[in-house]
């Protein structure tokens, strides 16, 4: 839940000259109607952490003009006093739209990446489209992770010099006991204008202390969301995230005699027609077939420089592990520095076949 920061206590204050005071919203375009409220029951399920308190400054007194020349600053005082509990009440309330915007952005952007996620783990097809689609998605997302950055960036601006006045009026309140002339209801309301001031420097502190760590944290959340966005990049581009998930499409069952499978030691060669480049039977998991592999891509690519490589799982009737040999060699075939848009893979059964074999066809 929201902390609601009243504070009681004084404060020591420091001298700064300047008094100035700013009470307009910061940040009107930046926000709709539509803001969510519950910032804090939201972070976990946006899974971003910021600061979770409401600030709110104590009423200032009321004072009456004793006549005095002492009696007239105390009513300056409380009218500048007044002012910066107005502009604490205008950040505040900028801060907590610029939190909601943060948390609604983090949940959608969240979602789009589940979704991205989830069909990478099952496999899709190199490049996909829509993938990037979804990934251009998250982009935007990020975008408006440095727009809300910059925001907090401004804020934090506005809040400083309002934390400066505020302990520059305590230093001003301080100094009045000093004035002659005064009387005693001066300096009752002289006690009373400096506790709340105090308070009030308290409060202003905390909310830029807060708003900096505010910044703090989406600085590393964007720094984060980088990162991520360039792995899932290189994912979308082979399809999967792993070895294990290359998509494969289901083709027409093979009979034997359509079938040409090598040897795993079988010196590779560029061949025409039906005949494949390179095939690899797997009669158990430890077949050591990448240096095969790479020889057949090299002269592959060495005879025709855009040549593309289909990848083709053939797979028993028990069985229907040479899909993940096929994801395997897929990713194989990328590695050695073919684009993935070059590289297509599909799966087969072959009716008399006893084990799986991975074949790679060049067209």
């Amino acid at each position: 839940m929201k902390k609601i920061a009243k504070l009681s206590s004084f404060v020591m204050a420091v001298a700064l000259s300047g008094c100035t005071y700013s009470q307009d919203a910061i940040f009107p375009s930046l926000f709709g109607s539509d803001i969510q409220e519950q910032a804090a029951e939201n972070q976990s399920n946006a899974g971003i952490v910021l600061g979770t308190t409401n600030f709110e400054p104590v009423n200032v007194s009321e004072v009456s003009n004793t006549g005095t020349f002492v009696g007239q600053k105390v009513m300056t005082f409380r009218s500048e006093l007044s002012q910066l509990q107005n502009s604490i009440r205008t950040n505040n309330a900028d801060l907590q739209k610029i939190r909601n915007h943060i948390i609604n952005n983090a949940l959608d952007y969240h979602k789009t990446i589940a979704e991205i996620e989830t069909k990478l783990q099952v496999g899709t097809t190199p490049g996909n489209p829509h993938m990037y689609e979804k990934l251009a998605k998250v982009e935007a997302n990020i975008q408006i992770m440095n727009t809300n950055a910059a925001a907090l960036n401004q804020l934090s601006g506005k809040v400083s010099a309002d934390t400066a006045n505020t302990d520059y009026l305590v230093e001003a309140i301080r100094s009045a006991y000093s004035i002659s002339g005064a009387v005693d209801e001066d300096h009752r309301q002289l006690r009373i204008l400096e506790n709340e001031a105090g308070q009030t420097s308290i409060l202003m502190h905390s909310l830029l202390n807060e708003t900096n760590s505010d910044i703090a944290r989406q600085k590393q959340y964007v720094k984060t969301a980088n990162v991520n966005i360039a792995k899932l990049s290189d994912a979308i581009r082979v399809g999967s995230f792993g070895v294990n998930n290359a998509p494969l499409s289901r083709s027409p069952i093979l009979t034997s005699a359509e079938t040409s499978i090598l040897s795993p030691n079988a010196e590779p060669s560029v061949v025409a027609g039906n005949k494949p480049l390179f095939a690899v039977k797997f009669a158990n998991k430890d077949v050591n077939y990448k240096d095969g592999l790479k020889k057949a891509v090299a002269n592959a690519v060495a005879k025709k420089k855009n040549v593309v490589f289909d990848v083709v799982a053939v797979n028993t009737l028990k069985s229907s592990s040479a899909n993940e040999y096929a994801s395997k060699v897929f990713q194989d075939v990328v590695s050695l520095g073919v684009t993935a848009d070059r590289v297509n893979i599909s799966s087969k059964i072959d009716v008399n076949a006893d084990h799986p074999t991975v074949m790679i066809f060049v067209k």
